[in-house]
């Protein structure tokens, strides 16, 4: 009850404008199991635990540049558990990548992941001929089964969590137009860092920052430095209270 009170002209109830990014899933057991989640849900082991200060020393979790990027979009899990082995020719020292998957019967947890996993889904060191730590990689396409939806004038960056420090295999980033992009999967081409990986199920595997498509153009000058900032104000938390926008990925 209002008791007869009304906005006056040409005002409203503040609206919700904030964007929304849809993610859909092909495999009800994924969606239940494995959702795709905020990054700020997902945070890496050690920096969840790490105070602002230890030993009443600063630490690297009361840096809001590092906490912007490690909380930035959304965190894709990987679904079900698989070894990649890496073997490597010696003749040629080009590295070859076998898969080990799971096998479920029909109707089983993850039926529509088995028929994603194919062993064909490789790229040979021709593809992308960039010998790296000294050995002709081959490459492995991770194949889950999300749809992602932005809306119109919306990309995504999808990339190795940052800050989540994988020693044993390594994402290959890329962008993708997901405002336009209609497939029911997702590929993430990958190598390997050490001879065998095993990727458990829940275990972070992507991150996904969508972000608005801006034609761009650049320009140099020169400026004398100088010592002059908002941050001398503050004698505590000078970046955050001089210079942080909040940002907001629900």
């Amino acid at each position: 009850m209002n008791n007869g009170w009304q906005f006056p002209s040409g005002l409203s109830w503040p609206q919700n404008n904030m964007n929304n990014i849809e993610f859909i899933c092909g495999d009800k057991s994924v969606l239940n199991n494995f959702p795709i989640v905020p990054a700020k849900d997902c945070l890496p082991e050690w920096y969840s635990k790490l105070s602002a200060k230890e030993d009443e020393v600063p630490t690297i979790a009361g840096c809001w540049p590092v906490r912007d990027i490690v909380t930035a979009g959304y965190i894709i899990k990987n679904v079900h558990e698989q070894e990649l082995i890496a073997e490597t020719d010696l003749s040629t020292n080009e590295e070859h990548i076998d898969r080990v998957v799971p096998v479920e019967r029909i109707g089983q947890f993850m039926e529509v992941q088995n028929q994603m996993t194919a062993p064909e889904a490789f790229h040979t060191h021709s593809q992308c001929p960039v010998p790296i730590d000294g050995k002709k990689k081959s490459y492995v396409k991770i194949t889950l089964p999300w749809k992602i939806k932005t809306p119109a004038g919306y990309s995504c960056l999808f990339v190795q969590p940052f800050w989540h420090f994988e020693q044993e295999f390594v994402i290959m980033p890329g962008i993708i137009d997901t405002d336009e992009f209609d497939l029911s999967q997702l590929n993430f081409p990958c190598y390997l860092k050490d001879p065998v990986k095993l990727l458990k199920p829940g275990e972070p595997l992507v991150q996904v920052i969508p972000f608005k498509r801006e034609e761009w153009q650049h320009s140099l000058k020169f400026e004398e430095p100088t010592k002059q900032s908002k941050m001398n104000l503050f004698l505590h938390n000078m970046y955050k209270r001089a210079f942080h926008k909040k940002k907001s990925f629900q």
